[in-house]
């Protein structure tokens, strides 16, 4: 027996076979939804867990995330800031300086300041190689590398060598860097061609310079090149001047990348800040050379 439905029965059903299976999608959508959530959530874990790595950073520096464990075996995330982004304070501020090498001349040695002709050289050796062997001046002697020793130790440095040797210059740095840069440090501040300027030409202290300087740099986190301060030296034959010096070392850090800060015009010629030579500070010029350097350096008090 044939059943025959209705007009509209028949317009019900078909009304009935269009509508979609709600119950039925809604639970796809929902089980779709927490695959996604559960994928994203294991993503962060592995992260965080170190399994899969974090990003490179970028080319030019920037932030980093770093995970660690403490002491509980608990998960540590940190947000590292490159250090090649960082002031030279903020390495300081951060304790990332624990290590401070001066390389320079009599300038840096204090030669003629109070002190320098009775106090007693450390036991420390700055320097061993083919110009002989040389120690450090004492740290009592009132000049520019004593103060800035003072503010490093205030700041965190266990280890402050001030490898200032009167009469060396660039030359020396640049043929032996190994007899004058020792193991090297975490800040390393280079002053020389006072006594270039009197031996060699413009043209070979450049080439001493580049050699010195990428020298220099290979073996600390931060070099730092200082011009000296402008003379009148009446002890010995200059070749060219200072500010021709300060001119070089601008072009080189320029190029290579390189801190420079000049101590150029930091002192008074004919003043209290020098001896009678013209070339070397007085203790009171020297104390000069470090406000003026630790100002342009940015350091705080």
């Amino acid at each position: 027996m044939t059943k025959h439905l209705s007009h509209s029965q028949e317009k019900d059903k078909k009304d009935d076979a269009g509508q979609p299976d709600l119950p039925g999608i809604g639970l796809r959508m929902a089980f779709a939804l927490l695959f996604i959530l559960v994928i994203a959530v294991t993503g962060v874990f592995l992260v965080i867990a170190g399994i899969v790595p974090n990003p490179p950073s970028s080319p030019t520096g920037g932030h980093q995330l770093r995970t660690s464990s403490d002491a509980q075996g608990a998960l540590v995330v940190t947000d590292e800031q490159d250090e090649s982004d960082m002031s030279l304070n903020e390495l300081f501020g951060l304790g990332r300086v624990d290590s401070v090498r001066l390389i320079g001349d009599s300038i840096t040695a204090g030669y003629l300041c109070d002190g320098f002709d009775t106090l007693p050289t450390g036991p420390t050796m700055v320097y061993s190689g083919p110009e002989g062997t040389a120690f450090e001046v004492s740290d009592k002697i009132p000049c520019w590398a004593n103060d800035f020793r003072t503010w490093a130790t205030d700041h965190g440095v266990t280890s402050f060598v001030n490898a200032g040797v009167s009469g060396w210059r660039m030359q020396y740095l640049a043929e032996h860097p190994e007899a004058w840069l020792g193991d090297g440090a975490d800040v390393i501040v280079v002053m020389l061609g006072t006594n270039d300027a009197s031996k060699c030409s413009i043209d070979d202290f450049r080439s001493y310079a580049e050699t010195a300087l990428d020298a220099a740099a290979a073996k600390c986190k931060r070099l730092i090149v200082v011009t000296p301060p402008d003379n009148r030296r009446t002890d010995a034959r200059v070749l060219y001047s200072i500010d021709q010096v300060d001119e070089v070392l601008t072009q080189v850090c320029e190029q290579r990348g390189y801190e420079h800060y000049s101590l150029y015009d930091a002192l008074e010629l004919y003043s209290d800040d020098f001896n009678r030579d013209q070339v070397h500070p007085t203790s009171a010029g020297s104390h000069k050379l470090w406000l003026s350097l630790k100002e342009q350096m940015g350091l705080a008090d």
